[in-house]
């Protein structure tokens, strides 16, 4: 009987407990209510864009992308400001002129406009920075070089025939006229290519600002073609020429002609004529380098061979008065 009895209070209590748990909850519920429902200031981050420029006018740089906004209005509404960042629009075309492409708006002649871009019973009180700067200027377009980042390793045996064809070989680009003055050239993304033993076509993305800067690029890629052909080895003995010999001096060379050695397809091996070959050595440079020999030069070779090497690539030399 007793143990019963202890049961029976110990329900007692525990109802007790939840029913004053709940009665607190309710209260605290309550209490929130009211506190959101009454008015209050605070400071929150809104994102911006822009729009509407004078026409033919362009910005330069990006500008603020967050402005800090002080609102007067009711607790539940700046919980949603809080938790949701919101984004308003800016009209730019009544910006002014402080100094060379330098513009500027005051902030607080943006109140009603940001206020009618705000859920309603929002009371726009100021906006931080109180200045807001633009970097503005023309919209301008040119043409530039483009130049493919490419590397070919060739097989054993074959190589380029002619010259790499670059389609196309510049660009239109179009912009803020202070990006696109500063842009020379524009360069594609990196692209190695090995084993290559015949001819190919091979299309580079080019490497592109990103789009925030807001230049525009006529075409994304670069197109790099080629003949690959393959090659053989020739060779020439043949003499070759002093330049810059000074009046009235004699000069006897060691030896008196050079080997070359050089690469050519095998579609124009059957071209390749030794008078088509000039090998001279610049007298006047070994003196002024302080050499006590001459560097022979090739002067004069056919567009269609390649890598040429000159045996020997020093020439021992007499000087007779």
């Amino acid at each position: 009987m007793i143990k019963g009895s202890k049961v029976n209070r110990k329900m007692k209590s525990t109802k007790n407990t939840k029913m004053i748990l709940i009665f607190l909850g309710v209260s605290f519920l309550f209490w929130i209510l009211i506190k959101l429902s009454k008015p209050y200031i605070d400071t929150v981050p809104i994102n911006v864009e822009y729009f509407n420029l004078p026409k033919d006018k362009m910005l330069q740089e990006e500008p603020i992308k967050s402005i800090d906004v002080t609102l007067k209005t009711f607790g539940f509404d700046l919980i949603k400001y809080h938790f949701f960042k919101r984004k308003v629009t800016i009209d730019l075309q009544a910006i002014k002129r402080k100094e060379n492409n330098v513009y500027f708006q005051l902030s607080q002649n943006l109140l009603s406009q940001l206020s009618t871009q705000l859920i309603s019973d929002v009371e726009v009180l100021a906006i931080k920075p109180d200045t807001l700067f633009y970097i503005v200027g023309m919209s301008t377009t040119k043409h530039v070089k483009i130049v493919p980042d490419i590397e070919i390793k060739y097989q054993s045996g074959y190589n380029l025939f002619g010259n790499l064809k670059i389609e196309p070989n510049e660009v239109l680009i179009s912009g803020p006229e202070i990006l696109i003055d500063s842009i020379l050239q524009v360069v594609s993304q990196k692209k190695i290519v090995t084993d290559v033993n015949s001819s190919f076509k091979i299309n580079i993305p080019l490497l592109t600002l990103d789009e925030s800067s807001k230049v525009n690029y006529e075409v994304q890629e670069v197109t790099v073609s080629g003949v690959v052909e393959k090659f053989t080895e020739a060779k020439f003995t043949l003499p070759f020429n002093i330049e810059n010999l000074p009046d009235g001096y004699e000069i006897n060379t060691f030896p008196n002609k050079v080997e070359i050695v050089f690469q050519v397809g095998l579609s124009d091996y059957n071209k390749i004529d030794i008078n088509d070959f000039k090998i001279s050595c610049d007298y006047q440079r070994s003196e002024k380098d302080g050499l006590n020999y001459l560097i022979p030069k090739v002067v004069l070779k056919p567009s269609f061979v390649s890598e040429i090497k000159i045996i020997p690539n020093q020439i021992e030399y007499l000087i007779k008065e």
